[in-house]
């Protein structure tokens, strides 16, 4: 479906007639691999120190009639509210959830969830479930570039991801179009403020705001079943210049996958370092000075010594240079022994992160870094690098699978991997594609 106007009415008739079946094959796959990585992302994210908070608040709050999982490998079930937001939280835990360029965050973290959460309460077939995650992800992109140009202020997922959350949802339960609009209007009137470049220096497990913005969008629907009103949505105030008209653009399909777990303005670095170290055999101890080049925004980055997962994943020189010492970031780099490794810390003291003005200009469409490594008798420099999972270079599907059975080990056996993808295929029930998340 494509439309010729963009307003709250255009975006209403979008969330309840489109459906994947009319659309190309790419954009359908590329909604499976939103779920399938946001799956794994969840499962890893419940390992990380901190979640257990939001977890146990899920279970002490929100226990009542348990219709939905939390990915955590436990089989708990909660009431959707608790379980879209503790599921959200996880998703977005590590950093390693998919994002959007153009729209600068995670759209499936924070529509997956409660998309996730929904489905299992009606008991929806799998064919629902990717149709409500796809109107939930364009939804919410096109809110946050409105969002973005109209404020002019950049703001995290969870101020404009709430939006594609209740659109899901409000396609889940197949609303009356009334009550759709009242959804998404609540949604964006009741979504996060997400100063993002604050959590950029002073980083929280707030994050993104990605799990209450998710869990807004949830309960803004539900206010509007019941019969709470909203004031419109901001596709009343922009027009077609400023984003696409629904149908006309899938921004799904534009998405890129992360392979390390960290900020995505980090990652060309982190790929870059790994590809030097690969091809010179360079000992790290004997590097002086690392010279990172790169755009304006990931130069904020700027924690050397972190005290935390989040501080680890918000900082450039960190993970660089326990790429350098260990020829690998992983989910293992955020635990205290990499925290605390003198090796790490002291090769992190020595990052320098300068703005490159060739490479600043090409961001957001590009996220591209440069290394430059001295030694006392030599510089190594890399290319102009680019992280893969890119749209231009996305993750072949052997390496996706791999890094999915990575996350997921050891909460499920790595069999859950192969029994997603396929029933991700199939025309099952929900029920049927997450049992084997529920061990």
């Amino acid at each position: 479906m494509t439309v010729d106007t963009m307003d709250t009415t255009a975006a209403v008739a979008f969330v309840h007639s489109v459906t994947l079946r009319e659309l190309p094959s790419s954009v359908e796959r590329a909604v499976r691999i939103r779920v399938f990585d946001t799956l794994a992302a969840m499962a890893a994210g419940y390992r990380q120190d901190g979640i257990d908070i939001v977890r146990r608040y899920a279970v002490e709050r929100f226990g009542g009639e348990s219709t939905a999982t939390l990915f955590d490998g436990s089989g708990t079930r909660v009431q959707p509210d608790g379980a879209t937001l503790a599921n959200a939280t996880a998703a977005n835990a590590l950093d390693i959830d998919d994002g959007h360029r153009e729209v600068k965050g995670h759209p499936a973290a924070v529509v997956v969830p409660a998309a996730l959460a929904t489905a299992e309460s009606v008991d929806a077939t799998v064919e629902t479930l990717l149709d409500a995650v796809y109107v939930g992800y364009e939804i919410g992109v096109r809110a946050g570039l409105a969002i973005h140009h109209l404020d002019g202020v950049y703001t995290g997922t969870g101020s404009w991801g709430a939006v594609g959350a209740a659109a899901a949802v409000a396609r889940l339960r197949d609303f009356p179009t009334d009550r759709t609009a009242h959804a998404l209007g609540i949604a964006e009137y009741h979504a996060p403020r997400t100063p993002i470049m604050r959590g950029v220096e002073r980083p929280g497990m707030t994050k993104d705001g990605i799990g209450w913005g998710s869990y807004v969008g949830a309960v803004s629907a539900q206010l509007a079943a019941s019969g709470f009103t909203g004031s419109g949505t901001v596709f009343d105030e922009v027009g077609t210049g400023v984003v696409a008209p629904f149908g006309d653009v899938h921004h799904v399909t534009e998405a890129y996958l992360k392979p390390y777990p960290c900020c995505r303005w980090v990652q060309p670095g982190v790929e870059a370092a790994l590809s030097l170290a690969e091809s010179t055999a360079i000992d790290p101890t004997s590097v002086e000075t690392v010279r990172v080049h790169t755009f304006e925004e990931a130069t904020h980055l700027r924690t050397r010594s972190p005290d935390s997962p989040e501080e680890a994943q918000y900082s450039y020189p960190f993970p660089v240079a326990a790429a350098l010492v260990r020829g690998r970031f992983t989910q293992a780099e955020h635990a205290s022994d990499a925290l605390s490794d003198p090796d790490i810390l002291a090769l992190s003291d020595a990052v320098e992160l300068r703005v490159d003005e060739a490479l600043d200009g090409r961001f957001p469409g590009d996220c591209l870094a440069r290394l430059e490594l001295d030694t006392e008798s030599e510089t190594y420099a890399s290319d102009v690098t680019r992280p893969p999972g890119a749209r231009e270079q996305p993750l072949a599907d052997d390496v996706r699978r791999e890094k999915a059975r990575r996350l997921v080990t050891p909460t499920l056996p790595p069999s859950a991997i192969e029994k997603t993808e396929r029933r991700l295929r199939d025309s099952a029930s929900v029920a049927t594609l997450l049992s084997p998340w529920r061990t």
